[in-house]
């Protein structure tokens, strides 16, 4: 791709997300009109900047001010301070909460040394700064770039545009320091390269490889999160190969690793993952995605069929379960309790004896149609089969009782 010079690219883009006005939340925009009326600097920041500059819809607009918390409050409506360390502002607008944040700044050696060992890794969120400090803050640089829907003004301190125009992902600074900083930066800049079918620039490849030991030190609530976002993306077969050759699964799900290490197992695996999106899988609810994906590795474990009787106490599967994906205890039980509702779903017959107040039970049960997509990935309902239940579950519950 030819390289263009900053103002060319400046003005390249520019014109890309004027033509993209009406892809941006006209509540943000109205969050950031009331902010710059007020005398303030206001920008839409991150990864909604990004995706629209890479042709993808967002579904998120974070909003960057130099107003502080108090003044954010007090200026826009609806809104409300969160966090102890990290305080942002959330506006509600309707179901949706828009995240506004004030800009931040790295801490001095002085403000280092007089903050309490324990506290020193969050220090630097409880210091506020300018535009420029906050975008060297950001992780990776096309992360980093502000836009102004109104002015049409597009900041970029940390030539995000030169990688959005190469295609590359690149972090801030040193990826080694980064990376041990935060080593969750290792799983964002694959699922990140992998959703935006970027390259990961060089030096910071060598450096997740170097460091994957780092992974070890995550917290598992932010892994599960990126164990989700992972299995939302279009791509997802290409992103956990990924994983598995970066030895990614190898560091924090060693069950995955065992299965990818078998080519048949592998296969099959993700085969049953790549069906999600055709059986009407709501990617949106982490319960039902969880539930798909474990479905899909006993599945894929056991070839020829599993009774799920052996799994309601087996350690090893609910340790992968609980500390390896990060599954809450609650779904692991609704799991359960969907696969063993499959049981009467594949006898038809005795159903059809029964009468229509108790096929009426079965059919409002509230674990009817994920048992259902359970049905199909694990093969044990046909796709007749299902055909027959969703026209049981209409005649059932439109007819009065």
């Amino acid at each position: 791709m030819s390289s263009l010079d900053q103002a060319s690219l400046v003005k390249l883009y520019n014109h890309k997300l004027q033509n993209s006005v009406n892809d941006i939340d006209s509540h943000a925009i109205q969050i950031l009109k009331r902010l710059k009326e007020s005398g303030f600097q206001a920008y839409l920041v991150g990864g909604g900047v990004r995706d629209l500059l890479v042709n993808l819809k967002p579904k998120d607009f974070d909003i960057a001010t130099n107003a502080l918390p108090n003044e954010v409050k007090r200026k826009v409506s609806h809104s409300f301070i969160i966090g102890r360390r990290f305080k942002l502002v959330h506006a509600k607008r309707g179901e949706h909460i828009y995240e506004i944040a004030t800009f931040r700044r790295a801490a001095t050696n002085e403000e280092l040394e007089t903050t309490e060992q324990d506290d020193r890794k969050h220090v630097e969120e409880n210091f506020f700064g300018n535009i420029e400090e906050d975008s060297f803050r950001r992780d990776f640089t096309i992360n980093s770039l502000f836009y102004d829907p109104i002015d049409h003004k597009i900041v970029d301190h940390c030539k995000g545009l030169d990688d959005i125009h190469s295609r590359t992902l690149r972090m801030i600074g040193e990826p080694k320091e980064r990376l041990i900083e935060d080593p969750v930066r290792i799983l964002r800049a694959i699922r990140l390269s992998q959703k935006l079918n970027f390259t990961i620039e060089q030096n910071l490849r060598a450096e997740i490889v170097n460091l994957k030991q780092e992974l070890l030190r995550t917290v598992l609530p932010r892994r599960r999160e990126e164990w989700l976002k992972f299995f939302r993306l279009k791509n997802v077969e290409v992103a956990l190969m990924e994983l598995y050759d970066l030895n990614v699964f190898e560091m924090l799900i060693p069950q995955f690793h065992k299965l990818f290490s078998d080519d048949s197992q592998r296969e099959d695996f993700l085969n049953l993952i790549g069906q999600f999106k055709y059986l009407g899988v709501n990617f949106s609810d982490p319960i039902e995605l969880f539930c798909m994906i474990l479905a899909s590795y006993l599945s894929a474990k056991n070839p020829k069929g599993f009774n799920i009787n052996n799994f309601l106490e087996n350690e090893e599967f609910l340790l992968f379960c609980r500390d390896e994906l990060g599954v809450f205890k609650a779904e692991v039980s609704i799991f359960f309790q969907a696969m063993l509702f499959l049981g009467p779903l594949t006898r038809k017959e005795i159903y059809l004896k029964k009468g229509e107040r108790r096929q009426r039970s079965l059919v409002t049960n509230q674990s009817f149609f994920l048992a259902l997509k359970l049905g199909l990935i694990t093969t044990q309902l046909s796709h007749a089969e299902l055909l027959f239940w969703m026209n049981e579950y209409e005649r059932l519950t439109s007819a009065p009782i």
